[in-house]
């Protein structure tokens, strides 16, 4: 299982513009196969704050997910709206899952 966490901004004047392509990115990757879940939030004491949470199945459905048509429409929305900056993202294989509730 690879689990994806991290924090990107998005430049506040944009944001309205962003959030019909927020909404089709976290749609259309949690409608993929190997996708189990796929979530954006937004800081809400920090606008544009962005924070990331996605659980693959495995690294080889995450490399597909970076080839979807989706994903590619998502870069490119962002490239159009100024931009992402302090982008800290990254991904981590998991070795062990252990319910906490």
């Amino acid at each position: 299982m690879i689990i994806v966490m991290g924090e990107f901004r998005l430049k506040s004047e944009y944001l309205n513009d962003l959030r019909p392509e927020i909404e089709h990115m976290v749609k259309m990757s949690n409608s993929e196969s190997g996708c189990i879940y796929f979530q954006f939030s937004e800081a809400l004491d920090d606008p544009g704050l962005m924070r990331l949470s996605e659980k693959w199945k495995s690294m080889e459905d995450l490399e597909i997910h970076f080839q979807s048509t989706h994903f590619k429409r998502w870069r490119e929305a962002i490239s159009k709206n100024g931009g992402a900056t302090d982008r800290d993202v990254a991904a981590y294989e998991v070795i062990l899952e252990k319910d906490l509730s």
